[in-house]
Parts: structure tokens; C-alpha cells; sequence
């Protein structure tokens, strides 16, 4: 029997390939979705993990952290003293407080811009809270060898370290942030110098407390804060004698006139008093002290010093006149002034020389 072919039977052999034609576009375009999802996850990551603004980031967090070592490990922070120099800041600064313990407290780092210049360094822009105040820094970066072959690494342009000038006047001990530091061993040369000033690498952006909290010493905070990069800063702390150090040379004064006072002679050794009698004495000579030197301590150009102060000692003896030989009683006080210069010594007593 034989069977004749519709219209539609003789379409039939075409409908295949336009199946494949169909399953290749929708291929393709998927292909194309994961292209451009894979692009951008690349761009993604190589702008929030490898780029600028994060390499910048992670040195303010280490600080946030205070995690100093993690800092100066990123490229481009720690610097030569050839590069010290190169960056215009003093040679011979310090590193005592590139430390955990002197940082201060840095808070909200928010990542403000990061531009591209020319000449191929991003100036990167950061906001934050330093000491609770608000403060913004522009960091130059540079990038260097890809990782992995396709993400960049960078490195500070610029050395975000900076130098604070600090004078210690009056004293060799001084705290930064509370941690206690002395000028003979942060700069050599120091030694027992009554006034130094020290060149101290800082890291940019900081913030550091100086001052003097002891028994015998104290001086008011004084801040240094550091928001460019490569700047220099100058600050002083100023150290006063505190009442404990004038109350200690009072009593030491004291005691050194009550032992003279015990000599039995018109002229006590290494004493600030005494008489001279024409007659002859006929008893032994009784001293008191009728006035002691009110004590002051103020700082000099080398050390710290007891201003001359007027003080009595009472002389009481009985003398035999050698005109006539009449006895009589002298009764009477002796008027005398007492000055210093005070040192305290590295164990935290003092040493007084008398003038």
C-alpha cells in the first residue's frame, strides 16, 4: 500500500537543527553571565582584598589593633637611615616609640577615596577619630609585583612614618601613652643632661600623651598628634618638683641643722652657722635651732637647686669677760642662709650638696 507525505512530514527534518541553534544561544548566553560574573568577582576582589584603599587599610588596622609589629612589616613603612634622611625627616630619630605599648587609640577608619594619578600612585584617603577627635590622612601608594600573576601588591609611595621632636626639660624620665621612657637610653649621647630634646619616629596617623607621673616629679600632659605623613612635631614636657620632693629636701635640711646644732663649739664643722667671742667662754656652748630655712626647689640650667633661705640657730653660753672677769650668759640667735643643689639619683633618693 503505498503512503503519500504531508506538508508538515516533509517540514519534519528541519525542526532538529533549529533545536541546536536554540541550546547553542542559550549556552552562549549563560557563557557570557559567568564571563561577566567572573570578571566581576575578579574586579571585586582585587579591589577589596588587593587593592589600595584594603593595603592601606590593613596598616590602620594594625594600628587600631595596636599591633605595632604588624605595621612596620607592611612594605614601605620601616625606614633606612638613608631613607630617613631622603624623606626630610631628622637622622639619628628614634624608633622607642614604634612600639604596642605607646600607640594611642585610633577609631571608625573609614575609607574616604582612592584616586589614581598619573604617574601611576593612588593617593588613598582615610577618615577616623584620633583621641575622639575627627581627622583624615592621604596615603601614597604605589603598586609592585602582581600575586598569583593577577592581583596587585602595593607599597607605601611615602612612609607614613613621622617624627615628634620631644624636649624633656628637668629631668631625664618621661612616659609616652603611659609607657615609661628615659632620654640616656633612647638617644645616645644623652647622658644625665638636665634638658634634651629627642627626634621620636611616630607612626602617621598618631596620638601620644607625654608626661611625668613620679614620687618627686610630675608633668602635665602634653600631646603630640600626627596626622601627615613624613611631618615633624614638636612637643615638650616640662617636669616641676612635686610637694614630696620639697617636703623630703625640708626634712633632710632639717635633720643635717639639728645635727649641727649638736656640736658643743662656737664654730660646728661643715655647718652654715657660727660665732666668734672676744671673751672666754666658760662653758660649753648649747646650739638650737630657732628658724629653719623654709624650703623651696626650683629647676636651675644644670640641676635642681634650694634657693638661698634664711634660717637661726640659738647659741646659748655662759662667757667670762677678759677685761674685768665678769661672767655672763650669751643668749642669742645667729642668723644664717643655706642654698643647694639637689640630684636625684637613679635608685630614687636624693643627693644634697650644700653651699
Amino acid at each position: 500500500m503505498s503512503h503519500v507525505a504531508t506538508r508538515g512530514e516533509l517540514r519534519r527534518p528541519g525542526a532538529p537543527r533549529g533545536a541546536l541553534l536554540r541550546a547553542v544561544a542559550l549556552w552562549l548566553g549563560i557563557a557570557v553571565l559567568l564571563a561577566g560574573a567572573i570578571t566581576a568577582a575578579w574586579s571585586s576582589v582585587a579591589r577589596d582584598v588587593y587593592g589600595a584603599g584594603s593595603f592601606v587599610q590593613q596598616y590602620l588596622v594594625a594600628l587600631e589593633e595596636h599591633d605595632a609589629a604588624a605595621a612596620l612589616a607592611l612594605p614601605g613603612v620601616a625606614l633606612s637611615a638613608t631613607e630617613l634622611t631622603a624623606a626630610g625627616l631628622p637622622s639619628g630619630s628614634s624608633d622607642a616609640l614604634l612600639r604596642s605599648e605607646a600607640l594611642g587609640d585610633l577609631d571608625d577608619v573609614t575609607l574616604i577615596s582612592d584616586v589614581a594619578t598619573a604617574d601611576g600612585t593612588h593617593d588613598v584617603t582615610f577618615s577616623y577619630t584620633l583621641a575622639g577627635q575627627p581627622h583624615r590622612t592621604v596615603f601614597s601608594v604605589v603598586s609592585g609585583e602582581r600575586t598569583f600573576g593577577f592581583f596587585p601588591s602595593w607599597r607605601f609611595a611615602t612612609s607614613p612614618l613621622s617624627v615628634v621632636q620631644l624636649t624633656v626639660q628637668h629631668t631625664t624620665g618621661f612616659r609616652a601613652n603611659g609607657f615609661e621612657l628615659d632620654t640616656r637610653r633612647v638617644l645616645e649621647g644623652a647622658d644625665e643632661a638636665f634638658t634634651t630634646t629627642l627626634p621620636l619616629l611616630t607612626f602617621t596617623p598618631g596620638s601620644v600623651d607625654f608626661d611625668l607621673d613620679t614620687t618627686y616629679l610630675a608633668a602635665s600632659v602634653q600631646t603630640a598628634t600626627t596626622t601627615d605623613v613624613a611631618s615633624v612635631v614638636d612637643v615638650g614636657v616640662v617636669a616641676q618638683a612635686t610637694a614630696a620632693f620639697v617636703s623630703e629636701v625640708q626634712t633632710q635640711i632639717n635633720g643635717y641643722l639639728d645635727g649641727c646644732a649638736t656640736q658643743q663649739v662656737l664654730q660646728p664643722t661643715g655647718c652654715p652657722f657660727g660665732i666668734v667671742i672676744r671673751d672666754r667662754v666658760d662653758d660649753v656652748p648649747v646650739w638650737s635651732i630657732a628658724a629653719y630655712p623654709v624650703v623651696a626647689v626650683q629647676p636651675g640650667e644644670t640641676s635642681w637647686q634650694m634657693p638661698a633661705a634664711a634660717g637661726a640657730a640659738h647659741l646659748l653660753v655662759e662667757v667670762k669677760s677678759l677685761f674685768d672677769g665678769t661672767l655672763s650668759t650669751l643668749d642669742e640667735d645667729v642668723p644664717f642662709t643655706l642654698s643647694a643643689f639637689v640630684t636625684i639619683r637613679d635608685d630614687g633618693s636624693l643627693y644634697i650638696d650644700l653651699r
